[in-house]
């Protein structure tokens, strides 16, 4: 049974992680789906302090992007709408501008894994192509037919969006991708990159269990998160250091 009250705490306790992290900032909003009453929750949009979000903050809205109770959503709730409601896979989903990556939706270069942590979009993350903000259920369900069944797309010259079965796959999701972005363009630096063919990328796939490496995940950043001042551009750790 979805636990609502739990689903809040876990939610806003991402937001402040990915605030930790300089993940999410003015911009940026997350939200978890309980499939069985059709509703989500969201982290409130621009302008709100993501660093301080505790569970009363979550915005509870229907798929229409209606609220159902105290708060507004983020002007592009139409992404988490659209993956929530298609996809049986995206009980989380996570609209991020990360440095790094975010790069990849601006220079004409594919993103393609050159990590082991990395094969983890050995499927590839595809471009939505237009360079606008996702604010109606038409360009929701344009990026679902961009992203298909993979794991995240890069939003051309804006930003990310990575789904997830649950809060610590999209936690660490999105901080294998913006970690894999980084090593490329640092890579770049020493030469011609190589990246990880699709047969290596299915060969180490099978050897990891994603479900353990995220928990593990989730249990580290947020035991962190539990010490950090909350002070703007402090407490940032590394995932691969």
């Amino acid at each position: 049974m979805f636990n609502e009250d739990e689903a809040r705490e876990k939610l806003a306790t991402l937001a402040r992680i990915l605030a930790m992290q300089g993940m999410l900032g003015l911009f940026g909003h997350l939200s978890i789906y309980n499939p069985e009453k059709k509703r989500l929750f969201i982290t409130p949009g621009m302008g709100s302090d993501k660093a301080q979000l505790q569970a009363a903050d979550m915005v509870p809205c229907g798929l229409d992007g209606k609220p159902q109770g105290r708060g507004r959503p983020p002007v592009e709730w139409p992404i988490h709408t659209a993956l929530h409601g298609a996809r049986a896979d995206a009980l989380a989903v996570a609209h991020l501008h990360p440095p790094h990556a975010t790069l990849f939706t601006i220079a004409q270069r594919e993103f393609r894994p050159v990590t082991l942590q990395g094969t983890l979009f050995s499927a590839g993350v595809p471009l939505y192509p237009e360079a606008q903000l996702i604010t109606t259920q038409e360009r929701g369900r344009s990026l679902l037919e961009v992203i298909g069944v993979k794991r995240a797309a890069l939003l051309r010259a804006h930003g990310t969006v990575v789904v997830g079965k649950n809060l610590a796959e999209v936690l660490y999701a999105s901080l294998v991708l913006e970690d894999d972005a980084k090593k490329t363009l640092q890579a770049a630096a020493l030469g011609t990159v190589e990246t990880l063919s699709l047969d290596q990328s299915q060969a180490f796939d099978a050897e990891i269990d994603l479900e353990r490496r995220a928990q593990r995940a989730w249990d580290y950043f947020a035991a962190v998160e539990a010490r950090w001042d909350h002070q703007p551009g402090t407490g940032r750790v590394e995932l691969f250091p």
